[in-house]
């Protein structure tokens, strides 16, 4: 009799294990599925480039620091381009824009990026001196936009496939501070500005004043619905905004350009709202 029951315990007892885990599994999935369904309703397929031409610089600025930056463009006969300058977030790399690039460079922009000092191969002086942003004080990131403003002249003395008097940039964190600044300083004013993540001041660059200071500049800002710091920031910011000042907030994620990899869709969001300023 100990052995039947045994012999019964034997075969139950993995089958309703195996039962439970299978229920388990079912319930978490279905959970899963419901949850990504209502992010993202569908999958985003980052688009094939079309043919493209790409040149790239490096600009010494006033103090002697190396700034590496690229120029992507349509590979077409058209003499220039409408223009997207595209400024990361800190610790990353223009790199972290390549999906961008492609869509914009396949709409027919050029597309202008670059390492920030002490980031990606931006890390050296005229001296071959190393230093990382991670050891910079206030004081050199308030020179990030002066080192865009030393690109976009660079760029626009040797090559005039990038229109500067048809352009917009997005920038993400410290990016979009610079963006501001930078626009503050140029005299054609860009077209668009997309402030991913602003913030009223970070690392010394405050843009409350520059916002009122960039003329008739329509902006969209975007973060993320639950980081309520940044929305703080985003809906303070908004009484500064001369023009229009749109706002698109994805449902969960984090702050910079981690919302474009966690919500790749933004990249068509940015791009649509671009359309109507930059032609």
């Amino acid at each position: 009799m100990k052995k039947i029951i045994t012999f019964i315990l034997a075969i139950a007892v993995p089958c309703i294990l195996s039962a439970t885990v299978f229920a388990a599994e079912n319930t978490a999935a279905a959970q899963r599925g419901k949850r990504e369904n209502t992010i993202i309703k569908e999958p985003y397929r980052m688009p094939l480039p079309n043919p493209y031409s790409e040149r790239f610089f490096k600009v010494e600025t006033s103090d002697g620091q190396i700034i590496s930056a690229g120029l992507r463009y349509p590979k077409t006969k058209k003499k220039s381009y409408p223009t997207v300058i595209l400024l990361h977030s800190i610790g990353k790399t223009s790199k972290g824009w390549l999906p961008e690039q492609i869509r914009l460079t396949n709409e027919g922009y050029a597309v202008l990026t670059l390492d920030f000092r002490g980031h990606g191969k931006s890390v050296f002086d005229k001296a071959f001196h190393q230093k990382s942003w991670i050891t910079y004080k206030h004081a050199q990131f308030e020179k990030f936009p002066s080192d865009v403003i030393a690109v976009i002249e660079k760029v626009q003395k040797e090559t005039k496939k990038a229109d500067f008097n048809n352009y917009a940039i997005i920038g993400s964190d410290i990016g979009a501070n610079t963006a501001v600044l930078t626009a503050k300083e140029l005299k054609n004013k860009p077209k668009a500005l997309i402030l991913i993540s602003p913030q009223m001041t970070f690392k010394g660059l405050y843009i409350p004043v520059a916002m009122t200071e960039i003329g008739n500049t329509p902006i969209l800002a975007i973060t993320s619905k639950t980081n309520l710091r940044f929305l703080e920031e985003q809906q303070n910011l908004a009484k500064f905004a001369q023009s229009t000042y749109d706002i698109y907030n994805t449902e969960v994620g984090g702050a910079d350009m981690t919302i474009i990899m966690q919500y790749p869709e933004t990249i068509d969001i940015m791009t649509d709202w671009l359309k109507q300023y930059l032609k």
